[in-house]
């Protein structure tokens, strides 16, 4: 069976329309991997991240002649991967094409009833997936018995069973890369790949959208299993940096421990990132001592909002602000440089608490300060409630493909805090954003030069793209990493 994966198009953070994609899709890698594993190695992918032109995979399309396309959807780029798919099933009408990823899992059988497609593929789809290969090949296959398969039973959308998540991650293989063409892509030439260690995550914020693709139960792969891969990976592609990209990657201490111990006990000299925010609540000295031996040079910590009412009663993260500064401030004494990253537009927000979001921000020792519009995703409990409290500025399928976390305007508002009340703070929330990071990168003085030259917000992208992008922005950052640590 020839099967072809598409990754289509995404639009960045800072509202570039169609940007690079950096890296390999992790979420693909390992779907590759678990088709391999099963037999299934005839397998190839088009990433429209690097490839920027549809004729290209038409082309592919008409050369390979898969037996099965499947499309990856997020719901921030919903209405682009839909174009995708319907664009194949115009061209290849008899070609079966499954849609999956995160969108699917928010919104099940909707993409069924707006789009094209044949079948769509909800969760974790290693196990599942597998299954409805080998009842494809069936003289008669009964889809009835594929779990989270959602599937067109004459003019009616089916939707089965969840399958349960995978509980013993080391059973999965490591992600596949090979399909990709690994050395096509930014990270590579960076010698930086992304990494995920566990699964799912315990707490109740209403705006994640984790928990519907993979669960509300923390489940962890073991140190050793976390370690051999990333030996797998410098050995195959001289990967050295690395990003963990996990939801909890400190909900269990000791295992967090262990996996320092073990990359310091084997000198893999390495460095990592996490970037994708863990709690500050999960941290203590012991564990970030172990973290900056091991090679750790950045945390980003997420806090979203300063004041405390909003943190745990409108958003339910349930965390004491004041173990936000002391987070930094023990991050800051063990020597790895770290964020905060905070939401404007919360339920139960005002432009006074708003503004509490601002000083708390500006008033912590850390390194610079990540700030997001809220963008509303389906299947959340915050899509709920501003469906049932608030305004929408636009309709949801269009701020889900022309908004990101980055841009303006507000997508929707409250009696209590208005459009333009929501526009003036984002504004704010930007500029502190935009000072602290370009101080973090250049340095204090050169960071703050450059932030009043590129107050205009097309000025700032285009600098933000030559130094965060370019080579003159990897030199700084690597001869910054090395600094770090030394330090």
């Amino acid at each position: 069976m020839k099967i072809l994966f598409i990754n289509p198009w995404t639009k960045s953070l800072f509202g570039d329309e169609k940007q690079v994609s950096g890296h390999p899709h992790i979420g693909l890698s390992y779907l590759i991997a678990a088709c391999k594993k099963a037999g299934y190695k005839d397998v190839k992918v088009f990433d429209q991240g690097l490839e920027k032109d549809d004729s290209k995979l038409f082309s592919l399309i008409s050369s390979y002649k898969p037996d099965l396309v499947g499309v990856t959807t997020f719901s921030f780029c919903y209405k682009y991967a839909k174009a995708v798919i319907d664009g194949i099933k115009d061209k290849f009408p008899g070609l079966l094409l499954i849609a999956g990823g995160p969108h699917v899992s928010a919104t099940k059988a909707h993409i069924l009833k707006n789009t094209k497609a044949d079948f769509a593929m909800k969760g974790e789809s290693e196990i599942s997936f597998i299954k409805f290969l080998k009842e494809l090949e069936q003289p008669k296959p009964d889809f009835s018995r594929v779990n989270n398969l959602i599937w067109r039973d004459g003019d009616s959308c089916v939707e089965n069973q969840d399958e349960g998540y995978i509980k013993d991650l080391d059973s999965i293989s490591f992600p596949d890369y090979e399909a990709f063409g690994i050395e096509r892509y930014p990270a590579y030439v960076q010698h930086l790949m992304p990494i995920i260690t566990s699964r799912g995550c315990p707490y109740g914020c209403n705006y994640c959208c984790i928990r519907l693709t993979m669960g509300r139960n923390f489940r962890a792969r073991s140190p050793e299993n976390v370690v051999a891969e990333m030996k797998d990976l410098k050995d195959k592609y001289k990967i050295n940096h690395f990003e963990i990209n996990d939801d909890c990657f400190a909900f269990d201490s000791k295992r967090a421990e262990k996996i320092c111990d073990l990359i310091s006990d084997s000198r893999l000299d390495i460095r990592y990132e996490l970037y994708n925010g863990i709690r500050a609540d999960n941290v203590n000295e012991q564990l970030l001592r172990k973290m900056k031996e091991s090679g750790c040079i950045f945390i980003s910590y997420g806090c979203e909002s300063g004041n405390q009412e909003i943190v745990n009663k409108y958003i339910g993260k349930n965390l004491d602000l004041k173990k936000v500064i002391q987070a930094v401030d023990l991050t800051n004494k063990i020597g790895i440089k770290n964020s905060v990253n905070f939401i404007i537009g919360h339920p139960g927000e005002t432009y006074k608490t708003a503004m509490d979001t601002l000083r708390f921000a500006g008033s912590l020792k850390t390194n610079f300060v990540n700030m997001y519009n809220l963008i509303p995703y389906p299947g959340t409990e915050l899509f709920d409630w501003i469906t049932k409290n608030s305004t929408y500025m636009m309709p949801v399928e269009d701020y889900l493909e022309t908004v990101g976390s980055r841009d303006f305007p507000p997508v929707f508002e409250t009696k209590e805090f208005t459009r333009k009340e929501r526009t003036r703070v984002l504004k704010k929330g930007y500029a502190l954003y935009e000072k602290t990071l370009l101080q973090f990168r250049l340095g204090k003085p050169l960071g703050l030069i450059v932030y009043y030259l590129c107050r205009n917000r097309f000025i700032f992208k285009l600098g933000r793209s030559m130094v965060f992008d370019g080579k003159i922005g990897s030199k700084i950052y690597r001869l910054l990493s090395r600094k770090s640590k030394a330090n």
